[in-house]
């Protein structure tokens, strides 16, 4: 009978840097050989496990051993029961050892995988989010790549808001719905900003306001005092959110709030491009860029757009006698009634000096007079006061696409000429565009 020596011996040839089954099969080999007997090693290798030797009818089980996926066991014949105690547990200590050794190289090669898997994460986000664009753009584009790296059913991105978190974007594949407001204390009480993601407890209080399947919560720290949270909901395939995927989640959310910040800073540089510093209305080219989206649009759905210029009347005047001082405020004044008045799709210019202009989609021509008769009144209605000491009154042209002129420059001059004409027929008037020959004229 082999002594420990000689088990140790055969097991030599056993390939411990061969996969399971080339281990699994080395291993039977062995025993074999020691033996003489049938012998059979099984082993919870996934996705499918092992099974190596003879059939399991009539053998005995002689070991059970850690091994990737759960416990293994090794059954043999009669034969091994007549060995000595020291040769039957040198046979079993090399067995543990070989399928030790695996099941360490699977724990590394799992983490292995995991860390290529993250790498990989961060590579995409990463460049996905390098493109400074705008805010919302960018907001979509967070939740797309997070939720596709975790297969998030759902996840939802907020924003402080003084004492409150308020939602910005929500991606859902089911149609989850989640609460507009989260308030501020909640958050804190389980998330601080700056900190790593947490999964809320059962009974956590953030539960009541976000879908009950709430998996993890990632704070996100924008500087200055200014906060976000990424929330997840569970993921596609059941999995649970562990250490490593926290760990991802982090990184990916501190990229994540660099980039929304950056795309905040751009769109508040590109507002400031776009409007005019003095009377906060949209600008030159403001205008130009607005009036280009709105006929697109209005072109696109085959709906009515119309444009109204302003001219202050006798701006000039207000300059020469009380200075350019009052000029200014004059012109503040009038940029306040213009942003004011009308509704939140309507949109207020400075078109050039002391003449604005307003646009104002799905509006028809006769619609767009009256906002422009109502806007002549209010103007002459404001008393003086210390800024400006004089009452003020307005000259208007409207002009509607595409009753008026198919084009934008045909547009504006169709609304030019309009409000030339109610300069000369008195000012402090509306006058409207007559059709084609606005243009042609």
């Amino acid at each position: 009978m082999p002594d420990p020596a000689a088990v140790a011996l055969a097991f030599a040839s056993v390939p411990l840097l061969g996969s399971p089954d080339q281990a699994a099969r080395g291993c039977v080999d062995a025993v074999r050989a020691l033996t003489g007997d049938a012998v059979r090693l099984e082993v919870p290798t996934r996705p499918v496990p092992l099974g190596v030797g003879d059939p399991r009818e009539g053998l005995q089980s002689v070991a059970r051993f850690s091994a990737p996926g759960g416990q293994g066991e090794l059954l043999c014949g009669r034969a091994l029961s007549a060995w000595p105690a020291a040769s039957r547990a040198a046979l079993v200590e090399q067995v543990e050892r070989v399928w030790s050794l695996h099941e360490q190289r699977a724990a590394q090669t799992l983490q292995l995988d995991q860390l290529r898997f993250h790498l990989g994460a961060l590579q995409q986000v990463a460049r996905t989010l390098a493109v400074v664009r705008g805010a919302e753009e960018t907001e979509r584009l967070v939740l797309d790549s997070v939720g596709e790296v975790f297969f998030a059913w759902w996840a939802a991105l907020y924003h402080t808001d003084g004492e409150q978190y308020t939602c910005r974007a929500v991606r859902s594949l089911r149609g989850e719905s989640v609460a507009y407001a989260i308030p501020a204390r909640v958050v804190r009480a389980i998330a601080a900003p700056g900190q790593p993601p947490v999964i809320p407890g059962e009974d956590a209080e953030i539960r009541d306001h976000v879908p009950a399947e709430v998996a993890v919560v990632a704070p996100l720290d924008f500087g200055e005092g200014d906060a976000g949270l990424l929330i997840l909901g569970r993921r596609m395939t059941d999995a649970p959110y562990e250490a490593h995927d926290l760990a991802l989640l982090r990184a990916l959310a501190d990229s994540s709030a660099i980039a929304l910040r950056n795309a905040e800073l751009l769109d508040r540089l590109r507002a400031q491009a776009t409007i005019d510093p003095l009377t906060g209305c949209h600008n030159r080219r403001g205008f130009d860029e607005i009036l280009a989206q709105e006929v697109s649009r209005a072109k696109r759905y085959g709906r009515p757009l119309s444009l109204v210029l302003l001219d202050i009347d006798h701006f000039k005047r207000i300059n020469d006698d009380f200075g350019h001082e009052v000029g200014d405020h004059a012109l503040q004044r009038i940029g306040r009634a213009v942003r004011h008045t009308f509704r939140t799709t309507d949109s207020a210019c400075r078109y050039g000096g002391e003449e604005f202009a307003l646009i104002f989609p799905e509006t028809p021509k006769d619609e767009g007079f009256k906002l422009a008769e109502r806007l002549r009144g209010l103007v002459a209605s404001l008393p003086p006061n210390a800024e400006v000491p004089r009452t003020l009154t307005a000259s208007f042209g409207v002009a509607c696409f595409p009753d008026d002129a198919e084009t934008i420059p045909d547009l504006i001059r169709a609304a030019d000429r309009a409000l030339y004409q109610a300069k000369t027929n008195g000012r402090d008037r509306v006058e409207a565009a007559q059709g084609s020959d606005a243009v042609n004229g």
